[in-house]
């Protein structure tokens, strides 16, 4: 199942959720990215945009806030009839960690009442300020209760299980993933290894030679599964990759959901390495981005 099946199964039914947190946060991407699982660039939201997402009669309302100061006085007004509040915060800018606080603070009254989390975002970048710091810095520690989560809504990273968290502090229910990968790999169109990761070893000896002699064989033609040593191997192709993901069969995990895992996945490198179509290859860019959102997969 992809990131953005998983996190269908996790709304609630006709649960308001308010999106706060300065411009350039991420707000708006994080919302666009629970829709298509992956990156696009966004504009600025002016004044709020509302978001709804429904599967099956389960519904969750995202408000996404303007971040420019014109529309912070928005804010309050939303979040007096919200089920849940998040806070956004870009955590490379440690200039305007300050301003954060600030118009963090002015919700306090009902962020008392409100459950909240905040969400680091930007942890696709180097120079991210560790989440003690974002701690201190918007004086965390003096609310009774919050969360802190670091993600990226450029790469994915984190965005499932930010969102688990989210699902028990509205409900107060564990939410388990039922696709529960034992690995993945990347391939380039000759069917040579890019990337790899797994939970455990499972990728070692026997079974990954049978994966790549696979792969070799089948990048041009139609693709299926293999069984073997208790597994079942998904392989799936893209315009210039291809993928295989592997489910141990006693989880009785449907494999269609695998392969809708993983042709997200393959889908979203795509679009992140456009050099892909001049046959250019960035091997360390594609293993950190397999690495980041993988996170929601293999976690």
């Amino acid at each position: 199942m992809g990131i953005k099946n998983i996190l269908k199964r996790i709304l609630s039914k006709d649960k308001k959720i308010v999106i706060t947190g300065l411009d350039n946060a991420g707000k708006t991407t994080m919302v666009s990215f629970l829709q298509t699982g992956t990156f696009i660039e966004h504009t600025p939201t002016m004044g709020k945009e509302e978001t709804a997402i429904e599967v099956q009669g389960i519904r969750m309302n995202l408000i996404d806030m303007g971040g420019q100061k014109d529309f912070r006085s928005l804010w309050q007004g939303e979040l007096n009839n919200a089920a849940f509040s998040i806070f956004m915060i870009d955590a490379s800018d440690k200039k305007r960690f300050i301003e954060a606080k600030d118009e963090l603070w002015k919700l306090s009254s009902i962020i008392k009442e409100v459950p909240l989390v905040v969400l680091a975002n930007k942890y696709d970048l180097p120079n991210v300020a560790p989440l003690g710091e974002i701690i201190q810095a918007l004086d965390l520690q003096k609310l009774s209760s919050f969360e802190i989560l670091p993600i990226s809504c450029k790469t994915g990273y984190g965005i499932v299980k930010a969102f688990k968290k989210i699902y028990y502090k509205l409900t107060g229910q564990q939410l388990t993933k039922r696709l529960k990968p034992k690995a993945l790999t990347i391939f380039n169109k000759g069917g040579v290894p890019l990337t790899s990761t797994s939970s455990d070893d499972v990728l070692k000896g026997g079974l990954f030679s049978a994966i790549t002699h696979f792969i070799k064989e089948s990048f041009n033609s139609e693709l299926n599964q293999l069984k073997l040593e208790g597994n079942t191997i998904i392989f799936r192709r893209s315009k210039n990759l291809m993928g295989s993901i592997v489910i141990d069969d006693s989880e009785n995990i449907d494999p269609k959901e695998a392969e809708e895992g993983l042709n997200e996945l393959l889908c979203h490198l795509e679009n992140m390495c456009p050099e892909l179509e001049k046959e250019k290859l960035d091997e360390d860019k594609l293993k950190f981005l397999v690495e980041q959102y993988s996170t929601n997969l293999l976690d």
